[in-house]
């Protein structure tokens, strides 16, 4: 298998589906069609003599898999720990030496997939970032590399391809190329996305961006200097120092970062690039957190998740007062939330984030 493809496994057509936990009163109009009912697991990773099945929760699925025979190579082995978290779950079987083949029988048949070995020197020492992504303009991905590069030191990026249609992963990379990074690595990753609830349950569901977090994190990341988790429309601002520093200094060698939003000068003649969004609203709202950590820390063991680490004590402790990130209105598809619906009526100039985007990208276009 290449070492830029995972082993995602899927139920055939006649075993039991996954159900849904959310009570119907919950789900908004096509939450059904978004709800991954069939991925097993995303990819199998051997790694400190253990394989581990990085799962979307397992829910009604979990007492078939219980119930079940794993095989290593074709040798029986029982499950040594299933681990169960918000958005996912991981299921831990022994091995001393790498296996090539995992297979499971269950639901009345027998499914396998290839086991991958963990690779963490490919971003050994580097200051990397993650983003999952879909039909994001290439200049905007290119533009994300190189505001980052400029402002931070970022030397490798991890893009996940969420099943783009307008474009394909080999243009993805070439498109990188333009750039300095020392790696970059392009994986497709075209399953659901998971559907979004109603409040409070807007992400319960949605499992693929934390558990392809957590298949990075086994597999990759490990020996990597920092990870730095944002999307593309978010730029990190940390004056004075670099984001990844800030994570080798701070507690923990962990940080979250809040987020303002901002938007495109009303005058620029491109609104939808990065280097437009000079306004700031001016209620002062914040974003969810994102966060950098050094893996090999002492939270390395920790889930990674969208916005914390998962299960982290006092998670507000770890949040910084040094930076922020800034949430690029306009660099959007649309693809996940109606965006486009929520036009920020008050805004004002910001000359500290205008001096900072012309600095990396030139004039305002």
């Amino acid at each position: 298998m290449p070492q830029d493809a995972l082993s995602h496994l899927s139920l055939p057509a006649n075993a039991p589906r996954r159900e849904s936990r959310l009570k119907p009163k919950y789900q908004l109009q096509g939450y059904a069609e978004g709800f991954d009912d069939d991925t097993l697991w995303y990819d199998a990773i051997w790694r400190d003599g253990r394989v581990h099945l990085v799962c979307p929760k397992l829910n009604n699925l979990k007492a078939h898999v219980q119930k079940g025979q794993f095989a290593l190579d074709g040798t029986p082995v029982k499950i040594a720990r299933l681990c169960q978290y918000y958005r996912h779950d991981i299921i831990e079987l022994k091995a001393s030496t790498a296996p090539k083949q995992v297979s499971l029988s269950a639901f009345g048949t027998t499914v396998s997939s290839e086991v991958n070995a963990a690779a963490p020197q490919m971003f050994a020492g580097l200051n990397t970032a993650l983003c999952l992504s879909k039909d994001n303009d290439l200049r905007w991905i290119v533009d994300f590399a190189r505001y980052h590069q400029t402002m931070h030191g970022l030397e490798a990026l991890i893009l996940m391809d969420n099943g783009s249609e307008t474009y394909g992963l080999q243009d993805i990379r070439d498109a990188l190329s333009l750039t300095d990074l020392k790696q970059v690595l392009v994986l497709s990753v075209p399953w659901k996305y998971g559907p979004r609830g109603k409040a409070p349950f807007a992400r319960t569901e949605k499992y693929l961006q934390t558990a392809l977090f957590n298949v990075l994190r086994l597999r990759w990341l490990g020996q990597a200097r920092a990870v730095l988790s944002c999307d593309i429309d978010e730029l990190i601002y940390t004056p004075g120092t670099t984001v990844f520093d800030l994570a080798q200094q701070s507690m923990g060698k962990y940080v979250r970062l809040p987020g303002t939003w901002r938007y495109p000068d009303p005058d620029a003649s491109e609104p939808a690039l990065h280097q437009s969004h000079t306004y700031r609203a001016t209620d002062g709202k914040r974003c969810p957190t994102k966060w950098c950590i050094v893996p090999s820390g002492p939270l390395g063991g920790f889930q990674w998740d969208t916005h914390l680490l998962e299960k982290l004590p006092l998670p507000s402790l770890f949040t910084s007062k040094r930076g922020e990130f800034w949430h690029c209105h306009a660099i959007s598809t649309g693809w996940k939330a109606g965006r486009w619906n929520k036009e920020e009526k008050n805004k004002l100039p910001d000359p500290e984030a205008a001096a900072v985007l012309a600095e990396v990208f030139g004039p305002p276009a």
